[in-house]
């Protein structure tokens, strides 16, 4: 039997998150993730976001999208991999807009957004796509389904979304009359093309490990994607896992599902090219680390309410700056109309003297994302899991709170309150510097602790609190290295870290964290970028692919959160906050019409849709 959806009015997600991560913000909080399907999306506060996809969006969002993880903020997200499924309850509870007023909204003019980091290739396959990138490409690059605000899948950009009952067979059913940029049918073996490289590659692959007929990327089940990708007739493409995986549909609402056109595929020079998709704009230029340019597509399948064509702006300029500050200061100065911000000591200003003066700020999903120190749990010293709940025993987590994310809610796991797993008290070790000094006495202190971070302002001075906590607390010797972001998610990647500060997780369903967690995942480029290896964690994180049922995931994500914190694998610091500012006379950020309903999305972990945005 299929589990039939056809297109329905349904409020949006603003995210659909996966696997890989993202580099993040400094303070507060984590593309990935979107790995549950975006490989990616995980971000390492410090940096931003950081590659796997809605990884699910990794780089960060399981893989799918590879990723949403951080980087090294507090919030790293990590993006990286995206494994995506940037899912949950997005929308909170930020309701229903009012239907749009033709005669209200004034056409044209060009959208200054800013963004915490700068994107370094457009190839999602492989990409480092976190937050800042996934907010690019949203804008210029449709998902073939959405995730409602029940984190139930609906067809976007498909005109019908099929599962059959146990969960390893996924029809999907393109919809008549897309066209890509160029001019090219975004038909079904478009669909079959896009999803065939995601499986191909290094990071998107790592959602595709379990297609029945194998996936160039698994040793162990070695085969042609396309036996398992398979275009069934000129509008249906099915593809068919070897077990049952209920997120699927959630990884290609994020990263993983980004229909790229063949043209872009075909191209020798894709890894610099500018993208080519189906989305509400078109991307022009980049100019790297000044600005990207999209402008206006003329030929968009999606209508406002009223039946009028979208977009409603000329264009949008998309300007990358790291540091917190400097994008607070231009849009006080009136330069740009939407800035990205999980920076903790940001959230007083923007929740007050910002909303204050007029201005508002884009809603967020309910769905938070974690900040966390992410440790290597494979690299000495945190080989040893004495020595992280040494580390965990020395850090004051509410000085941290109080200091670089004020009004963050404490995080003792993963998920947060409201989100399947959510436990008040997992068994996390509190900060207790005596038992901590006991344990380093009885052990032995290590050399020294790297502590890895961005080139943020705000995140090495998260560093710097670590390290004199840490020196104070209980006499251990911290050397913080400093870099880009890009460097940081690759160096969370390939494991070549010790401790950084991170953002990621948080999509509504433990399943979304497969691509994070599972030890499949640890070895080599991984998404599992701490490492962490445990047979008990592994089990569950299938279990949690079984079932739709939110008691079931609640119940899993819970003993989850329990392992985690008997084990000390990462250290929980807060619930990220984004604020991103919208400036007073901007309109429509995260309003989302499918079929004449329209509906205001939350964001999840930052990410922006200005698909319907104008200005006043």
């Amino acid at each position: 039997m299929q589990r039939r959806l056809r297109l329905v009015a349904a409020p949006l997600l603003a995210g659909a998150l996966i696997a890989t991560a993202c580099g993040g913000s400094s303070d507060g909080g984590s593309d990935t993730g979107d790995t549950g399907g975006d490989t990616a999306d995980s971000v390492a506060d410090d940096t931003g976001d950081t590659v796997a996809d809605d990884t699910g969006d990794t780089g960060g969002e399981d893989a799918g999208d590879t990723g949403d993880a951080e980087g090294d903020t507090g919030d790293a997200e990590g993006d990286t991999g995206d494994a995506e499924g940037d899912t949950g309850d997005a929308e909170g509870d930020t309701g229903d807009a009012e239907p749009v007023d033709p005669s209200a909204v004034t056409r044209g003019g060009t959208l200054v957004a800013l963004l915490e980091a700068e994107s370094d290739t457009w190839d999602i396959p492989g990409a480092n796509c976190a937050v800042a990138c996934i907010s690019v490409m949203n804008q210029v690059a449709d998902t073939l389904t959405i995730v409602d605000e029940n984190g139930a899948i609906q067809p976007f950009l498909l005109e019908a979304y099929e599962v059959s009952d146990d969960f390893t067979t996924h029809t999907l059913t393109m919809r008549d009359g897309v066209t890509f940029h160029d001019g090219t049918p975004a038909d079904a073996a478009a669909v079959q093309r896009s999803l065939i490289e995601m499986a191909s590659g290094i990071l998107q692959g790592q959602v595709f490990l379990d297609l029945v007929n194998g996936s160039p990327v698994s040793a162990d089940n070695p085969g042609d994607p396309a036996d398992s990708i398979v275009l069934t007739d000129d509008k249906t493409v099915t593809v068919t896992f070897n077990k049952p995986f209920a997120t699927f549909g959630q990884n290609i609402a994020g990263r993983t599902g980004w229909l790229i056109a063949p043209s872009f595929w075909d191209s020798e020079t894709r890894a610099s090219d500018l993208m080519i998709a189906t989305g509400p704009f078109t991307m022009d230029e980049q100019v790297r680390d000044e600005v990207t340019r999209l402008s206006a597509n003329p030929d968009y399948w999606r209508t406002d309410s009223a039946g009028e064509p979208l977009p409603y702006l000329d264009g949008i300029e998309f300007r990358p700056n790291p540091d917190g500050s400097a994008r607070r200061a231009a849009m006080q100065s009136g330069d740009a109309n939407v800035n990205q911000d999980s920076d903790g000591e940001n959230k007083e200003f923007w929740e007050g003297e910002w909303v204050d003066g007029g201005n508002t700020i884009a809603p967020a999903a309910a769905d938070q994302e974690t900040g966390y120190l992410m440790l290597n749990n494979a690299k000495a010293p945190f080989d040893n899991p004495q020595i992280r709940e040494a580390l965990a025993l020395c850090t004051d987590r509410d000085l941290y709170l109080q200091l670089r994310a004020p009004g963050n809610v404490k995080a003792n796991g993963p998920f947060a309150e409201g989100a399947p797993g959510f436990m008040e008290d997992p068994g996390f070790p509190d900060f207790d510097a005596a038992a901590g000094n006991a344990l380093l006495d009885e052990i032995g202190r290590p050399d020294v602790i790297n502590y890895g971070t961005t080139n943020s302002p705000s995140n090495l001075l998260t560093a710097e609190l670590f390290q004199k906590m840490w020196t104070d607390n209980c006499g251990l010797n911290v050397v913080i290295d400093q870099f880009d972001q890009s460097e940081l998610i690759t160096r969370a990647i390939s494991g070549d870290f010790e401790v950084f500060a991170w953002r990621n997780h948080g999509q509504g369903n433990p399943g979304l964290e497969l691509v994070w967690w599972h030890s499949r995942h640890a070895e080599g480029l991984a998404l599992n970028f701490g490492r962490i290896i445990d047979p008990v964690v592994d089990e569950l994180l299938f279990e949690a692919w079984s079932t739709t049922d939110r008691d079931e995931l609640d119940r899993i994500g819970q003993e989850i959160n329990q392992q985690f914190s008997a084990n000390v694998n990462n250290i929980w610091l807060g619930f990220t906050d984004w604020n991103n500012g919208v400036a007073a006379g901007t309109n429509g950020v995260n309003t989302v019409t499918i079929d004449g309903e329209t509906r205001v999305v939350g964001q999840y972990a930052g990410r922006l849709f200005l698909h319907e945005a104008w200005i006043g």
